[in-house]
Order: structure tokens, then sequence, then C-alpha cells
């Protein structure tokens, strides 16, 4: 009755979205065009108070609406609408869970999320989904 799930980036790569480190297909392999120092820079806090662009062109290709949940998307909600769900803890930013309709209160996404946006500045506003897009 208290099923934990734990996803990752293998539950949407079936619906387009590379993981990060397989060779040649992955992401950290095809950042090439943004410059980076390093391919993991383009996540990293200081490297985007420098220089935001490359994120902000990355987080537009992978921005919710160009990809489909998967199955395993919507079979944690099925264990979630039978009410065996305890809590999804997801690495992926992708939403893609959300769009299958598993509640915000069952899940910790674990890396940020798309779903909602925050300042950077002192303020830590929250923007919505419908805001940042």
């Amino acid at each position: 009755k208290n099923i934990v799930v734990l996803t990752g980036a293998g539950i949407s790569t079936s619906a387009g979205i590379p993981d990060f480190r397989s060779p040649e297909s992955g992401l950290y392999d095809n950042l090439q065009k943004y410059n980076l120092p390093n391919p993991q820079a383009i996540f990293e806090i200081g490297y985007f108070k420098e220089n935001p662009e490359p994120f902000f062109t990355l987080a537009k290709e992978l921005y919710p609406g160009s990809f489909k949940p998967t199955i395993c998307h919507y079979f944690i909600k099925l264990l979630s609408d039978k009410n065996l769900l305890l809590r999804n803890y997801t690495q992926n930013v992708d939403s893609l869970e959300r769009i299958a309709g598993v509640p915000g209160d069952k899940m910790v996404e674990a890396h940020g999320t798309f779903h909602t946006g925050h300042c950077l500045g002192e303020c830590r506003r929250e923007y919505t989904h419908e805001w940042m897009r």
C-alpha cells in the first residue's frame, strides 16, 4: 500500500528525451554548440549567472509540450489512482509525471522541475508553469 517509485532518465528516453551520459546520444555528448567549459557547466549555477543563454536555449528544446508521457509515467499515475503510491522521487525535470497526472503532493522532484520557476534574487518569488512558458 505504500509504494515508493524512484525514477531517472531511463523512464523518459522512450519519449525522445536523451539521458545525460550515454556515449553519442547522451545530452552531455551533444552540447558542443554551446561552447561550454565542460558539459556539466550548462547546469551549474555559477556558470548560469555568468552566461544564462546556453541553459535557456537548451531548456526551450526540452520544455514540456514537445514530449508525451510514456507507459511508465502512466503506470505511476495508476498506482496513485489506486491509492498505492506513497511517493515518486524523480531526478527528471521534464514534468512528464505531472503531465501523466501524478499529483504534485506525491512527487519529490529532486533536480527541480519545469512546473515552477523561482527568482534567483533575494525575493525568491515563485512563477507558474504558464508564466515561464
